[in-house]
């Protein structure tokens, strides 16, 4: 068990590397090519509402990048159940809009994405909808959900210097994916980062390289300017259940100086202070450490009852919509 002394001793510690390791600072300013399937499962997908075999030539093409502007959304399902389909669905038509304004058709993906999950077999999964001005496009995708352990102790990650572009327009972005992509192979001292935290160029963490970023302390969550990141599905019934949690809602961005000092300024019982991510395939995910600083998340009780309320949250849905969503 940490004792206060040794917390702050070591968190300094690692904060100093942490700041004389700073990488140079990256603004993604660009869409690079990118291709429309990536980490597919299963032996075909939907394209324009015919099933296209992935070995076919029409399947084959859409492994080769495109600079069509690609808008996605990628859902998650459970029991069956496409989890906040209108939400995603209501993203998906606000990126369009704000770029290229052409009709979308969320009922005709949702009867395709269902026929696709009744034909699999599978219970829990994730379905990645990809739209241009061009074509449609529905396959089942391989993702990376995390695991009770993650849930249990947090987990390790990085930080990235990027500021994005248009942040509540979701379009793949080729620069941005590779930058990520890099960031998640650099080695911690206390491992390979499961997921990466983007900060501005004033040093302040805003969100997560696929996820939102949140800081909990004492009975307050504290979220950056909705203005500067991507507004996650689960972002928005986190928020519902930090007010079942009994907890407040506030705006709020932190440098890594300032996360040390909160952290050390605790007592010697159990943690106040409790750092988060969510997003579809997380939930809400404890982070245990940025670069080479460690932090307490996990341990945090509010983060705990936090995330429970959650969780009451998505089995309401599940039960609410598994008639809607069976065959």
């Amino acid at each position: 068990m940490f004792t206060k002394t040794s917390l702050k001793s070591k968190i300094i510690r690692y904060a100093v590397g942490f700041l004389n390791k700073t990488p140079p600072e990256m603004k993604g300013d660009r869409i690079m090519a990118y291709p429309l399937v990536e980490g597919n499962i299963g032996e075909y997908c939907t394209l324009n509402g015919e099933k296209v075999a992935f070995d076919s030539e029409r399947g084959k093409a859409l492994f080769i990048p495109t600079e069509e502007i690609t808008y996605y959304e990628s859902v998650r399902f459970q029991e069956g159940v496409l989890l906040f389909w209108e939400d995603h669905m209501q993203r998906l038509h606000k990126s369009v809009e704000a770029k290229e304004n052409f009709p979308i058709d969320p009922d005709t993906y949702h009867f395709i994405a269902n026929s696709m999950i009744w034909d699999s077999g599978m219970a829990d999964g994730n379905v990645r909808i990809v739209i241009t001005k061009s074509l449609n496009l529905v396959y089942l995708s391989n993702m990376t959900y995390p695991t009770p352990e993650m849930y249990k102790e947090g987990i390790v990650t990085t930080s990235l210097t990027w500021e994005r572009v248009e942040p509540h327009v979701k379009v793949f972005r080729g620069d941005y994916k590779k930058a990520v992509a890099e960031a998640s192979s650099r080695q911690t001292s206390f491992g390979l980062p499961y997921e990466v935290i983007l900060r501005g160029n004033d040093g302040k963490f805003v969100e997560g390289g696929r996820s939102n970023f949140f800081v909990l302390y004492k009975d307050t969550v504290y979220s950056p300017s909705e203005d500067l990141i991507l507004i996650g599905i689960t972002r928005k019934y986190v928020k519902d259940a930090i007010a079942e949690a009994g907890l407040k809602l506030d705006e709020g961005a932190f440098t890594m100086e300032d996360l040390v000092k909160m952290e050390t300024e605790e007592d010697d019982g159990p943690p106040k202070m409790g750092l988060f991510v969510t997003s579809s395939p997380f939930d809400i995910l404890p982070v245990s450490s940025i670069d080479e600083v460690k932090f307490r998340s996990a341990d945090c009780p509010a983060l705990q009852n936090l995330m429970a309320s959650y969780q009451k949250i998505v089995h309401a849905y599940i039960d609410s919509h598994a008639h809607v969503d069976s065959f």
